[in-house]
């Protein structure tokens, strides 16, 4: 009877363990998906820098161009510091 109770506690325990770290790993994984599409988008975003830089190109173009970076530079920062937070 004890023995029973002893092992039902630490499947529980195992159990909870388990799902703490599935959950972690989850977040990690989404944390790191977010990172490869910004990676993806900061990619194009130099593709279209260039694109726009040629002299004939409008120059409202290239502040947009410049103005999609900075954000994306500002969502990786973000991605950063999340990753500082779970690192704790």
């Amino acid at each position: 009877m004890v023995f029973d109770v002893v092992s039902f506690l630490a499947g529980v325990a195992a159990g909870a363990l388990t799902a703490g770290l599935a959950g972690f790993l989850h977040g990690l994984e989404r944390m790191a998906d977010v990172q490869e599409r910004l990676r993806l988008a900061t990619k194009q975003a130099e593709q279209l820098r260039s694109m726009f830089s040629a002299p004939a190109g409008d120059p409202s173009d290239s502040h947009k161009v410049d103005a999609l970076q900075h954000e994306l530079d500002e969502i990786h920062e973000e991605i950063k510091r999340m990753y500082k937070r779970t690192a704790r």
